[in-house]
């Protein structure tokens, strides 16, 4: 990671493209090599490379990864989740996560190390935390550096399943106002019941903290974002280290935390379960996320990286000639 700059950004800081990597190239052609039309590839998690439920990627995706990297196409996750709650997905293969966009753009890895981070706003993230810790059934957190979540609110029993899907890492509960002092790059909440419920508190929270977004990216879930900052802007930023063009990045999703990355990338693809608005705003469609649809789709895109590499020109992959 030699000339790369590791760097925690405060609320409101914009990123300057201060990161550089040495001997990669910045230009729009990107690194070049191999005729392959995609060179990087990047996932959403829940509901997208992972059926929603499911406890790891499965054996297919797994080996569809492996099979892109054999050709010079990176992979790495674009999600809410962070780097230490990847790892159970993947049977602990860190070269399934070492590069990657998570927590909805705020943190972004290359090669295992961070190479951008963006923390929350403190006194928003206190006001939000208020108010959702005094409704029923909802529980705030904030999560650690290691992935260990702190929250308010809802008791363990009253979580009842959710508490695995959002405390892979462990937690602790503390009353309201006790919560520990750290800088915070993810936060996110259990909204128990009918999902309404979720879109209702996402309403109020937003009109409080207006610094924040709230997006119900899965049921029962309410991400907590820096507002104007999504997946895309980390998505840039790997991009500009790995010196790539907009078309040669692939994107995946299924969700309103999607949107601004399925948006901004030509080569943008949504899964057959994706909601409404994702499968508008995306240029490409897969399978459905239980089917597999991303590891066919990475099959797809390895099986045109080896064709180019025999004919000497860019060969589509066969979901963009549909």
């Amino acid at each position: 990671m030699d000339n790369v700059l590791i760097r925690r950004v405060a609320p409101g800081e914009a990123w300057r493209g201060a990161i550089v990597l040495a001997g990669a190239p910045m230009g729009a052609g990107g690194r070049g090599g191999g005729g392959a039309l995609i060179k990087l590839i990047l996932s959403d998690m829940d509901n997208t490379l992972v059926p929603f439920g499911a406890s790891a990627a499965s054996r297919r995706t797994v080996d569809a990864i492996h099979a892109c990297q054999e050709q010079g196409i990176d992979f790495g996750p674009a999600s809410g989740r962070d780097r230490g709650e990847l790892s159970s997905f993947f049977n602990k293969d860190a070269s399934c996560y070492n590069t990657g966009v998570l927590v909805n753009g705020q943190k972004v890895y290359y090669l295992g190390e961070v190479v951008y981070e963006k923390t929350l706003p403190m006194d928003e993230l206190r006001r939000a935390e208020s108010i959702a810790a005094r409704v029923e059934g909802c529980a705030f957190i904030t999560y650690r550096d290691d992935n260990f979540g702190d929250w308010v609110g809802a008791t363990r029993e009253e979580l009842g399943p959710m508490f695995e899907r959002v405390f892979l890492c462990g937690g602790e509960r503390h009353e309201l106002d006790a919560m520990p002092d750290y800088p915070v790059v993810k936060a996110g909440m259990v909204v128990m019941g009918d999902n309404e419920r979720a879109v209702e508190l996402s309403r109020v929270l937003s009109d409080a903290c207006p610094g924040l977004s709230f997006p119900n990216t899965v049921v029962n879930w309410l991400d907590a974002s820096p507002k104007g900052w999504g997946k895309a802007d980390g998505v840039a930023i790997l991009q500009k280290i790995l010196g790539l063009a907009d078309e040669e990045v692939c994107v995946f999703g299924d969700a309103d935390n999607d949107l601004d990355m399925l948006r901004r990338y030509p080569n943008s693809c949504a899964v057959a379960n994706a909601n409404e608005a994702a499968t508008r705003a995306a240029r490409w469609h897969v399978g459905a996320s239980a089917d597999d649809g991303v590891a066919r789709a990475m099959e797809q895109i390895t099986a045109a990286a080896r064709e180019s590499c025999e004919l000497g020109r860019e060969v589509e992959p066969a979901f963009m000639r549909a």
